[in-house]
């Protein structure tokens, strides 16, 4: 294993967890790491899709340039996240991808991913289930966003934000914003009015606690409970 993949969160995902040495090997021989700064831009919509990505440290927003020169936030990427799958079906890219806080990014040439998938159909398989994973699941989550208020829709944003270990062991987390709460509110279809509504009532009710960009979630249990209000 090359020093910089060792506790990569992206090869904990369940799709690459049972690569076998070799196949372990080549792939990882695919990905270059690379080192990205906050409001970088990884790809331009309409620009040529012939890499994707694997985050393993930071957080990356897909953005939606509009026609008034603004721009939609449609998914924020956490470590972890594949993402640019689209170059895998497309020549293009259908949405923008900027670095929001300093990050670790891996990049693989399509070409080359191709060549590793065609040398191990069971590895082909495994994609192919994961991709079908990952439209139910953003299919169930916006069907599940849909039904719930303000409050919770807030709340369960920021409880994506929690690392898997914390959320299993500790009793509050501490993390800093990357996004605005008009940002905020672009990703989860909410007014920054109504975000900053929804901070104050998490904060009356002794859930977290905001200082600028600095957030201490107090309660992640409690947290938790409220993303089903």
């Amino acid at each position: 294993m090359k020093p910089e993949c060792a506790g990569c969160p992206v090869l904990a995902n369940t799709l690459f967890r049972n690569l076998s040495g070799d196949q372990f090997a080549r792939f990882t021989c695919i990905f270059r790491p690379a080192h990205y700064r906050r409001n970088q831009i990884l790809f331009f919509e309409g620009g040529a899709a012939d890499h994707l990505f694997a985050l393993s440290a930071g957080l990356v927003k897909m953005v939606k340039p509009l026609e008034n020169g603004k721009q939609r936030i449609t998914r924020v990427i956490f470590p972890g996240d594949l993402f640019g799958l689209e170059a895998l079906n497309e020549t293009k890219y259908p949405l923008s991808a900027v670095v929001l806080q300093d990050s670790e990014i891996c990049a693989a040439p399509c070409k080359d991913f191709f060549t590793f998938l065609r040398a191990n159909p069971d590895i082909s398989l495994d994609m192919i289930r994961f991709l079908l994973g990952e439209i139910a699941e953003i299919r169930s989550r916006m069907t599940t966003m849909s039904f719930k208020n303000a409050g919770a829709r807030v709340a369960t944003f920021l409880f994506s934000l929690i690392s898997p270990d914390a959320m299993e062991t500790a009793k509050s987390y501490s993390l800093t914003l990357s996004l605005t709460s008009q940002e905020i509110g672009e990703v989860l279809e909410l007014s920054s009015e109504t975000v900053s509504r929804a901070w104050n009532l998490l904060r009356r009710e002794g859930l977290i606690e905001k200082r600028g960009r600095r957030l201490v979630i107090q309660d992640v249990q409690a947290l938790e409970r409220a993303t089903h209000h």
